[in-house]
């Protein structure tokens, strides 16, 4: 009975969909929850193919009104969020990548087919339209009412349509690729009284005219990457705004003191902004649950007018925080982030500091940062960027730290320089990504990285995935403290790093050696290993797919790769042509071609190396099994480069030899 339910739906029939669109689509759309058919439409808004932010989507949403208000501790962008979730999950929105390209995995973006976007703008016709180059007006039926308007504008003033502007029913504006949008007139929002939701980033938008103060029931302003150098103070009036996006603004150094006036706010988003200070009151806006950014106090020292840390005290709902500045606050000598229970992002700046830092100023710092102690199971992001403490502060180096974060899934630590230790990040259960740079005291990483283990059975890292180490210049030794063959540690090896899948060690110069333990890593597939000077061997790492090394002038083995599909190599062309060292440096590389069955390999080196693979060249017969090879010469960017392209299947053997000047004289 209900296949026949079905089968006999009007979706099939072409009379109710265009020529074009499969009525199983319809189907698709029809089957959604009225909340979530809401969200699907509206995506359509979008340009076709534009890569969406998801949490830009998600505010959209919420400031439409199409999530409905929650109870308990979860917040309207929480259900928004399982919304895009809902959507990506039934094949409605596809993840992708900030550049469009589609992605297995849901990141934070995600773009709408061309059909189903089809498919929404034939259902919202009546109500919402996107006109794109060089549309002018609409074409729709007369009697419509049109309530949301996605707009390509391609002059200098911003021009709404006129029959639009005379409906007065307008409720969202969306400006795309806008980038010679310079002015608003005034009456342009005396005649759109009703607007909701007004994005007008990425446009040269100066100034934003004060009867944006009229626009009463406006909920999302967006004037993100703008021209615009001060807000007016009549935006104050705006106490329905929810979102306020000023996001890279990079000529706005002040926000006006009525914003703190704008008690219904849930997002304000100030990053890449040169601000001096935030207005005091923030704290006033209770319903703050992303803040980015908090600058503390005044840039210059006007007390009277910037914030201190205690403004932050009362914002209970924060699930995103960055604070810029840390060093211009006062120790607090209590857990500052006491009710900051439901913080998930928490990201820690403090100015960058000269190399001669007092010792007042790092003893200050390390207190400061010791007293912040986040106080939130949920937070899943945690980045620390210029610090200059002489340790990493007392919560990070708890043995309990994966009691402190069960949740904590990525860590960024940057330009940490003065701490010698890291902490024992291995202890937390739920960590996939840590990116470690420019942590300049570390000159040992043991096995107090992993943490301490109570018995053999205890695995480290348990679900990290990414591992990057930048410019680590004074890093020498690395290891797990795993000795091969000894008992009970032995026995422990293998449950290091299981879901280890990418490896990254970019500018460690002095790193001697990869830590033995790593062949315990049974996931790893891809290693990227750049400018690591002192590095002589790369072997024993069973799994290994993707293997990209990069002036690594000391290298002597790279081996027992057994599955090592892609090669990318880059020789240090300054050592390749003086007599006797192409030989002793190309060895390695030699021996491992003639080991593998290549999927791919590329190499950039010299002209000297470049030609013993041409086909009357020695090495020609290694490289002739590879399915795809490239070759390019490096060095020399004052000429063209010389280059070889080989496949073989269909075989095709292309090669462009430039001799330099020398050379031919």
């Amino acid at each position: 009975m209900g296949w026949n339910m079905v089968l006999e739906s009007d979706a099939w029939s072409m009379s109710r969909l265009e020529e074009e669109l499969p009525g199983a689509l319809f189907l698709s759309y029809e089957d959604l929850p009225s909340d979530l058919k809401q969200c699907f439409l509206y995506c359509s808004l979008f340009p076709e193919d534009y890569p969406m932010n998801r949490d830009e989507l998600i505010r959209y949403w919420v400031a439409e009104g199409f999530v409905r208000r929650t109870q308990g501790d979860t917040i309207m962008e929480d259900l928004a969020e399982d919304f895009c979730r809902e959507l990506i999950g039934r094949n409605l929105l596809q993840p992708c990548d900030e550049f469009g390209e589609l992605s297995r995995l849901a990141g934070n973006y995600c773009k709408m087919h061309d059909l189903l976007r089809s498919l929404a703008h034939f259902l919202i016709h009546d109500e919402s339209i996107f006109l794109g180059d060089h549309e002018q007006s609409p074409h729709t039926n007369p009697l419509s009412k049109l309530r949301r308007l996605s707009m390509v504008n391609t002059r200098e003033s911003l021009e709404v349509p006129d029959v639009i502007k005379q409906q007065k029913c307008l409720r969202t504006l969306l400006v795309w690729s806008s980038y010679e949008t310079k002015m608003v007139e005034n009456e342009l929002f005396k005649k759109l009284r009703f607007l909701r939701v007004m994005d007008l980033s990425k446009t040269r938008l100066e100034i934003l005219p004060d009867s944006v103060g009229d626009l009463l029931h406006l909920r999302y302003l967006n004037v993100s990457t703008t021209g615009i150098k001060e807000l007016p103070e009549s935006i104050g009036c705006l106490v329905n705004l929810q979102i306020l996006n000023l996001a890279r603004c990079e000529f706005l150094h002040t926000l006006p003191k009525t914003i703190t006036k704008l008690y219904n706010l849930r997002c304000l988003c100030v990053e890449g902004i040169p601000l001096t200070h935030v207005p005091k009151g923030i704290g006033k806006l209770k319903h703050l649950n992303h803040l980015h950014v908090f600058v503390i106090r005044h840039d210059d020292r006007r007390d009277d007018e910037g914030c201190d840390l205690k403004e932050l005290q009362c914002l209970s709902q924060l699930r995103f925080l960055e604070i810029n500045r840390l060093e211009r606050t006062q120790p607090a000598g209590a857990p500052v982030f006491a009710n900051g229970r439901f913080l998930k992002t928490l990201i820690l700046n403090c100015n960058q500091q000269e190399d001669d830092a007092e010792a007042t100023a790092i003893q200050k710092i390390d207190t400061i940062y010791n007293d912040l102690s986040p106080q939130s199971t949920h937070l899943h992001r945690l980045e620390i960027n210029y610090f200059f403490g002489s340790r990493f502060p007392s919560w990070m180096m708890s043995t309990s730290l994966h009691v402190s974060f069960p949740n904590l899934t990525e860590i960024r630590l940057s330009v940490c320089k003065s701490c010698p230790q890291l902490p024992p990040l291995g202890l937390l259960p739920q960590l996939k990504s840590l990116y470690i740079k420019r942590a300049y005291a570390i000159k040992t990483i043991g096995p107090e990285f992993l943490g301490p283990r109570a018995s053999s059975a205890t695995t480290s890292f348990p679900k990290l995935e990414e591992l990057e180490f930048t410019r680590m210049s004074n890093w020498e030794e690395w290891s797990f403290g795993m000795v091969e063959g000894v008992g009970e540690e032995r026995r422990g090896a293998p449950r290091l790093l299981p879901c280890l899948s990418t490896l990254v060690l970019f500018g460690c110069p002095k790193l001697r050696a990869l830590p033995e333990g790593l062949r315990h890593a049974t996931n790893l597939q891809e290693l990227n290993i750049y400018g690591a000077d002192n590095l002589k061997e790369i072997s024993n790492l069973p799994s290994l797919k993707y293997l990209i090394i990069s002036n690594c002038p000391r290298l002597e083995h790279v081996e027992n790769l057994d599955k090592l599909q892609n090669l990318f190599v880059r020789l240090e062309t300054s050592t390749t042509d003086a007599d006797g060292q192409t030989e002793r440096l190309l060895q390695w590389l030699l021996e491992l071609l003639g080991q593998h069955s290549l999927q791919e390999f590329k190499l950039g080196c010299s002209l000297p190396v470049l030609k013993t693979f041409l086909k009357d060249g020695p090495n020609w017969p290694i490289i002739q099994p590879i399915p795809m090879v490239w070759i390019l010469e490096c060095g020399h960017p004052d000429r063209s480069s010389s280059y070889i392209r080989y496949t073989k299947d269909p075989p095709n053997f292309e090669a462009n030899v430039v001799e330099s000047e020398e050379a031919v004289d």
